[in-house]
């Protein structure tokens, strides 16, 4: 919990009864958070739900691997709505969620929390600290989930983190994608974010588990973005077919 402390500004001293506008923002984004995801799940008690593509990651599963899961931005609501169905819940396992330091990922933190996701806030300009955060929480948990494209775009672009971040660490990459039937689209926004309505059909599609070498050069690492990417829109038609189905 963020805590006052006495500061001096010019000649006076500001006690710790002072007004601090930090806590103010981070009590008002946590309330947003909650207001919000607390309407998803209203939603999501609605939603037909399925998922493909987990057999492969049970087998790897199975021989104590770790995963980061890689999604696109606009897709984190649905996203972490049924990872929270399928990780947490049917499988009892630990997910955790990074975000950026800011009062959007408080809202967000909320969201992933709901779900029961833990989540953690990096700073945006501070790639040394980041690396040890997630080092620090991905030992707690059994998988990481990264919008690759985040925090703030360009959309459908996969950035170099996760990629960087499992070959240091020896984590396997999971691209991942969502369809809902009915659904918000956030025009406005960079990424195009997705609410789903009530009623929809929700389906969650799974990539095979990707290595990642330690050794991993520029080239190959440039070569994987682009590899990531198109998987993820594979994944994404997958999902789309598979509400048709059901």
């Amino acid at each position: 919990m963020s805590t006052f402390q006495p500061e001096t500004t010019g000649t006076r001293t500001l006690q710790k009864t002072d007004f601090n506008p930090q806590v103010s923002v981070s009590l008002q984004q946590k309330f947003l958070g909650w207001l919000f995801a607390s309407v998803l799940k209203l939603f999501f008690m609605t939603w037909r739900k399925s998922c493909i593509g987990f057999d492969a990651i049970d087998r790897q599963r199975s021989h104590n691997a770790k995963m980061i899961l890689c999604f696109w931005h606009g897709k984190y609501v649905p996203i972490f709505a049924l990872c929270g169905w399928q990780w947490v819940q049917k499988r009892h396992e630990t997910a955790v969620a990074f975000t950026s330091l800011s009062p959007r990922g408080i809202v967000i933190g909320e969201i992933c929390r709901q779900f029961g996701l833990d989540c953690v806030q990096l700073p945006d300009n501070g790639r040394k600290v980041s690396f040890q955060l997630m080092q620090q929480a991905m030992q707690k948990h059994n998988t990481g989930v990264i919008a690759v494209d985040g925090p703030l775009g360009p959309k459908g672009v996969v950035k170099q983190g996760a990629i960087r971040i499992a070959s240091e660490l020896g984590y396997l990459l999971v691209p991942a994608s969502v369809w809902t039937s009915h659904k918000w689209v956030m025009k406005k926004r960079w990424d195009d974010m997705e609410f789903p309505m009530p009623f929809s059909r929700a389906a969650l599609a799974m990539g095979e588990p990707v290595a990642v070498d330690a050794e991993i050069n520029k080239t190959e690492i440039r070569h994987l973005m682009s590899s990531l990417a198109e998987q993820i829109n594979q994944l994404e038609n997958q999902a789309r077919k598979l509400t048709h189905e059901n």
